[in-house]
């Protein structure tokens, strides 16, 4: 955890109700900007429909004719952001303005599961915040068994139903991260203002109350940094050595790159200097940021082809006129046309990374590569592990059966406006309170042997499964790093099955 703190933090109950809006209005004026998004450009509005079983602009239009049942801020807020998380689409949020986007509330340590050998979770306190000394022996390792009196597998469970994950295994992931950490600025505050743990002390079951603590800035954890990279809070790599041998490890922590051929160039010097006898790419937790700097990636590993992965339009009105606003958007013009008339529900696909770009370099690493993800490889992350999976580069081993399923390319509401749709009588108004939201605008879709099936809500399937153990949460990832070596050393497909379940 960051121990960087501009204020000391305070109780969350002393932020709860704090006053955003000034008029009616402007709450009105928000619910409606939701609708109008969600109703006129929000490609997944279809999907949502059928497979989550919602009607997320009745919702919206509800919540303006019902405005009464939410007399103050923060039951105006909860109630809105509620709607939002509802959709299950992180590319999908409502954004709060100060002071709410600079609050994350904390708890003073972090949790992590693991299975035994039996298939039983546990959850141990992986690392206390810098410098907290909670008293008595609630130190690192030990294992949290009950949350407010229900254990911990149900309240992960329960969590879980409300946190904004696209399938199951992603509610579930970021349900074991929102144990301890709530960022104010998207989702709402935790219900209660201070928690009581059960673990197991040296004497037995005991209990430790903790509260709720609000940060500025947001408790996040720390990047990692490794090695000479010259992107050191996007990528890190080194050498492993494991039972099955040495191994190239490369780290990618997000494609936030904004020098998008500086990052693939920076990639191609670093696989230069791995071993050749197999590279294990590790992109657990990447939860996204340039697409075309992870499409672009995918070529360094293969003498195959890279066919970019195809974005479609929801077929609107309103889309087509935002294609008529920018050249950019041009290759999506006719079918947006067309579609307008016929009343199909999307445009023609075309890829955001240019072809020529994704296929410019050519293969540079030649040993066999496993792919290493979690339910929180996400957006671009899960582009890249699409890719992977579709242009049959190597196999993936996942922490999880399922990638994020968080297929789309996000518009915010401010561009739309700027972009042609502030004139007067246009429904797209200007946001009040400094608040902002941003939109799916575009959806992916799989190329190769799954090819038209879209990311959203289903993510991609790993060829191999693999659970936490203990010492992959108290030692590095121990274990893990030990799987992913024997893969690599059968040339990353026929491993044993040690653990391991080939899907």
């Amino acid at each position: 955890m960051s121990s960087t703190s501009a204020a000391p933090p305070m109780p969350l109950e002393s932020v709860r109700h704090l006053r955003l809006f000034e008029s009616r209005d402007e709450k009105s004026l928000l619910a409606h900007q939701l609708e109008v998004l969600l109703d006129k450009f929000y490609v997944h509005l279809p999907l949502k429909e059928t497979m989550l079983g919602v009607k997320p602009v009745q919702q919206a239009r509800l919540l303006q004719e019902n405005l009464e049942r939410y007399p103050d801020d923060a039951s105006f807020l909860a109630a809105l952001l509620r709607l939002a998380t509802g959709l299950r689409d992180l590319h999908t949020l409502i954004h709060l303005p100060e002071p709410w986007s600079r609050f994350t509330a904390v708890l003073s340590f972090q949790l992590q599961e693991y299975f035994d050998a039996s298939g039983v979770a546990h959850y141990l306190v992986k690392e206390l915040a810098p410098g907290v000394d909670l008293g008595g022996d609630f130190i690192r390792g030990v294992e949290v068994t009950h949350w407010n009196g229900e254990s911990m597998a149900h309240e992960v469970h329960r969590l879980a139903e409300t946190t904004v994950g696209a399938n199951l295994p992603a509610r579930r992931r970021l349900a074991l991260e929102a144990l301890t950490r709530r960022v104010l600025k998207y989702s709402p505050p935790p219900d209660e203002d201070f928690v009581v743990l059960t673990y197991l002390g040296k004497k037995g079951p005991t209990h430790l109350e903790l509260p709720w603590l609000v940060h500025e800035p947001s408790l996040a954890p720390d990047r990692v940094r490794c090695g000479d990279s010259l992107f050191p809070e996007s990528l890190s790599f080194r050498s492993v050595e494991t039972p099955s041998g040495r191994f190239g490890y490369l780290r990618i922590i997000n494609f936030l790159a904004d020098d998008v051929e500086g990052f693939v160039r920076e990639v191609e010097r670093i696989v230069r200097m791995l071993p050749e006898t197999g590279l294990l790419i590790d992109v657990r937790g990447n939860q996204g940021g340039s697409i075309p700097a992870s499409e672009r990636l995918l070529q360094l590993f293969t003498p195959s082809r890279i066919e970019p992965e195809p974005f479609s339009f929801r077929c609107t009105d309103f889309t087509r006129e935002l294609s008529e606003s920018s050249e950019g958007w041009s290759p999506w013009r006719p079918s947006l046309r067309r579609g307008v008339l016929t009343g199909e529900l999307f445009s023609q696909g075309f890829p955001l990374t240019p072809v020529e770009q994704a296929n410019s370099v050519g293969r540079i690493y030649k040993g066999p590569v496993i792919l290493l993800c979690d339910a929180l490889s996400y957006s671009a992350a899960e582009l890249f592990i699409a890719g992977f999976k579709d242009h049959h580069i190597g196999k993936i081993l996942g922490v999880d059966p399922l990638t994020g399923a968080g297929g789309s390319s996000l518009y915010w509401h401010q561009q739309l406006v700027r972009d042609g749709f502030h004139e007067p009588g246009s429904p797209l108004k200007a946001l009040p309170c400094g608040v902002a939201m941003h939109v799916a605008l575009l959806r992916s879709t799989r190329v190769g042997p799954k090819r038209g099936t879209p990311l959203e809500g289903w993510g991609v399937e790993c060829d191999f499964s693999y659970r936490y153990t203990r010492d992959d949460v108290l030692h590095g990832d121990v274990d893990l790093l030990n799987r992913a070596g024997q893969l690599l050393a059968v040339g990353g497909w026929d491993a044993p099955r040690c653990g391991l379940q080939r899907r």
